[in-house]
């Protein structure tokens, strides 16, 4: 015969309460597991990071001519944003042996900003004063793009705010419309092609020395890596935040 304590008859029926209460609440999340978690995301977070990314395309004179609705379409098509994941939320089954067990504990995961030049660039050929709500612009509307690209990019890779003008913007251009298979181009082919597109654009031709510093400034934002006379074109990239 099972003989109980006094300290067996007081706690026993508060753990079997204890039990029964939390097994229906677990058929009422329909799981069977120990411990169920239930993610929760910062969307507050999301966007606002994205406001931050609109006002970045707003930078400079040409971005600030842009419509809302323009820097909107851009910011879809240049960057992802994901949010935050705040500490999961643990719906555990207790059982004797878990009374004894330590809590678990989880921290907030950063969210993520992902920056894509080739899809923004897909855009491009679509791109006109009239879809980026502006009548006039300093720059044709397609260089304007690339424009509010950049100043994004500074921002977001380097937390820096600085100017940029349409040497870095069609020469980047002129780099991804002629790169190869492997995104490379040689620099001094890169140098025709951006005379060419700027002809095209009604823009004045760069001297070698002007190429040469566009394509430093997009070393320096790190779009490109230079090596041996070959350019790389980095397509994309990602960055945390919280």
């Amino acid at each position: 015969m099972l003989t109980l304590s006094v300290a067996d008859k007081f706690f026993l029926p508060r753990m079997t309460s204890i039990f029964v209460c939390r097994l229906t609440l677990a058929k009422y999340y329909k799981t069977t597991y120990e411990d169920k978690r239930i993610m929760e995301y910062d969307e507050d977070a999301a966007h606002a990071k994205r406001a931050q990314l609109l006002d970045s395309a707003a930078l400079g004179p040409v971005g600030r001519m842009l419509s809302e609705q323009a820097r909107n379409q851009l910011v879809d098509a240049f960057a992802k944003v994901t949010p935050p994941e705040e500490p999961e939320i643990m719906m555990e089954l207790i059982t004797i042996s878990s009374l004894y067990k330590s809590p678990k504990a989880s921290s907030r995961k950063p969210g993520n900003v992902i920056l894509n030049w080739k899809k923004l660039l897909e855009i491009i050929p679509d791109v006109s004063l009239a879809s980026l709500g502006a009548s006039t612009l300093p720059v044709p509307p397609q260089v304007a793009v690339v424009l509010a690209g950049l100043y994004i990019w500074n921002k977001v890779w380097r937390g820096a705010v600085d100017e940029f003008s349409d040497e870095e913007a069609v020469t980047i251009l002129a780099l991804w419309e002629h790169k190869n298979s492997q995104n490379k181009i040689s620099e001094q082919e890169g140098f025709v092609k951006t005379n060419v597109l700027r002809g095209h654009y009604g823009l004045p031709a760069l001297t070698q020395n002007q190429y040469a510093s566009a394509v430093d400034r997009l070393v320096s934002l790190r779009c490109i890596e230079l090596k041996d006379g070959i350019i790389w074109l980095r397509e994309w990239v990602q960055k945390k935040y919280s």
